[in-house]
């Protein structure tokens, strides 16, 4: 594609040398990444500036640039478009580069604090069909068919989406499965994508180190509802938002839409509700409500009402997308959950280990509250929090949650950063009587895991919670391969 055809697009420029006649075969804002004929990026980021890269980028066949301050001293006579906002220009004309393709998918959007990465899971599971492959990017990877790519951010930035996109279409694949963060709506992350049904699962205390206040967070998710857009043609796709009638911001939710808004929940006279829900030998069975007219029995083989939550909601994604509920109840029978989200880790020992992502005061008390209805000794619990930039606003609650409904707490590291633990430590026992609970801190996370083991009895539950399957852990500024599963499974293989 000719240089000039992109820059076209851009009203408002300033364009330094000479873009007649380049050709622009790739796109990239990582220097890593380039290669010749690449038309490169210059982002102003949280933490690193691209404007820094751009001799590094042209050395490595970048013959474009898009930049928002003078880079000349770095790149010489190439061309160079200055535009005031690189990361809108760039969605702007990835989107044109890669031929508009959110257009011709089918695009689900799963926004909320918790739950999306088992809701996208669930969706893919009952929207799956024979030989017909689907994309799927989350916290935990990007799935392309059957291709596994390891991921960092919940929501990728937007010219690794386009490749997804573009990946999915050449290998037959027609819907793609996303999380949306809060992060990515507020940075521009998914501008330019053309979303036919969007979830919103609930909304608790998170990532108000970016947002501040809840409102601003509240604010950021709705811009996912708002972005689906006004406009209703003959040829425009069937636009629906699938809501949480329980969660308090519902309504702020619906008035910010004007498509068509299906709802769920347990408490609220929804168009799919759960009633009559009960736990038997580790499924959790309900009665499904649709229209408060069609009852159906469900038998989902996960435990926890926060699940049947996350399952009502991907009930009506299918719903919505013509699956029949025989299909569909059939579907959710078989669905044996996400990796690191509820997942017990079996080695023969006599009580049970659960691996689970809850990293939030809300998602922990979810996970503990299901936990409390299994038959049990004793809870023991291994928690943390991320240090650094991260929210610590909500670590008393973390950390009181964890106390009063476990029977002990190992406190220990999840990602500190370069953050003291003991700050942590403090943080997380500042909600409560420090002599009325039992706890103690390890700061080694492997070392706090074994510990739990050796305390856990016959019948006892250890739960460790917020890695999941993280492969990560972030220990001052650098970041080690990390693996909770392989951790556990070895520790127990040795006792």
């Amino acid at each position: 594609m000719l240089a000039t055809e992109l820059a076209q697009l851009i009203y408002i420029k300033k364009i330094e040398g000479n873009l007649s006649g380049v050709t622009i075969d790739f796109l990239a804002q990582d220097s890593r990444k380039v290669r010749p004929n690449t038309l490169f990026f210059c982002i102003d980021g949280v933490t690193v500036d691209g404007h820094r890269f751009a001799a590094a980028a042209k050395e490595k066949g970048a013959v474009a640039f898009v930049a928002s301050k003078s880079i000349e001293d770095q790149v010489g006579d190439t061309p160079v478009i200055y535009v005031k906002d690189v990361t809108r220009v760039m969605a702007l004309l990835a989107n044109h580069f890669y031929g508009y393709p959110t257009q011709s998918l089918q695009m689900i959007g799963v926004t909320g604090t918790n739950g999306k990465t088992t809701v996208t899971h669930m969706i893919d599971a009952l929207l799956e069909k024979p030989n017909k492959p689907t994309a799927l990017i989350g916290t935990i990877y990007r799935k392309i068919g059957p291709k596994i790519i390891q991921t960092h951010n919940t929501t990728p930035e937007i010219l690794t989406l386009h490749e997804t996109f573009q990946e999915l279409k050449e290998i037959g694949g027609e819907t793609c499965m996303m999380e949306v963060s809060s992060h990515a709506l507020q940075l521009g992350r998914i501008w330019g994508l053309d979303y036919d049904c969007v979830v919103f699962t609930n909304l608790t205390h998170e990532h108000l180190d970016l947002h501040k206040t809840m409102e601003q967070y509240a604010h950021a998710k709705s811009l996912l509802f708002s972005q689906l857009g006004n406009y209703v043609g003959e040829n425009s796709k069937p636009k629906v938002a699938i809501l949480n009638a329980d969660d308090e911001q519902f309504q702020m939710f619906e008035y910010s839409t004007p498509v068509q808004v299906i709802s769920y929940g347990i408490i609220a006279n929804a168009d799919f509700k759960a009633e009559n829900i009960r736990t038997e030998n580790g499924h959790t069975i309900f009665e499904l409500v649709i229209q408060q007219e069609e009852r159906y029995l469900v038998d989902m083989p996960i435990l926890g009402t926060f699940n049947v939550y996350n399952i009502l909601s991907a009930i009506a994604v299918a719903y919505v997308y013509g699956v029949s509920i025989e299909e569909i109840l059939e579907k959710v029978k078989a669905f044996k959950g996400v990796a690191g989200r509820m997942q017990a880790v079996d080695k023969g020992q006599d009580f049970q280990v659960i691996v689970d992502f809850a990293h939030t005061p809300d998602g922990l008390e979810n996970v503990l509250d299901s936990l409390s209805q299994i038959p049990h000794g004793k809870i023991i619990t291994v928690v943390g929090h991320s240090g650094g930039n991260r929210d610590s606003s909500m670590r008393p609650e973390l950390g009181r949650i964890a106390l009063t409904k476990s029977d002990h707490v190992v406190f220990t590291a999840d990602n500190p950063r370069t953050e003291p633990l003991v700050n942590i430590y403090e943080g997380l026992l500042s909600g409560v009587d420090k002599e009325s609970v039992s706890y103690e801190c390890i700061d080694k996370r492997e070392d706090a895991i074994e510990k739990a083991l050796q305390l856990a009895s016959t019948g006892d539950i250890v739960l460790l919670a917020g890695k999941g399957v993280e492969p990560y852990q972030i220990i001052g500024e650098v970041e080690y391969p990390y693996n909770e599963i392989e951790i556990v499974e070895s520790l127990l293989g040795n006792r």
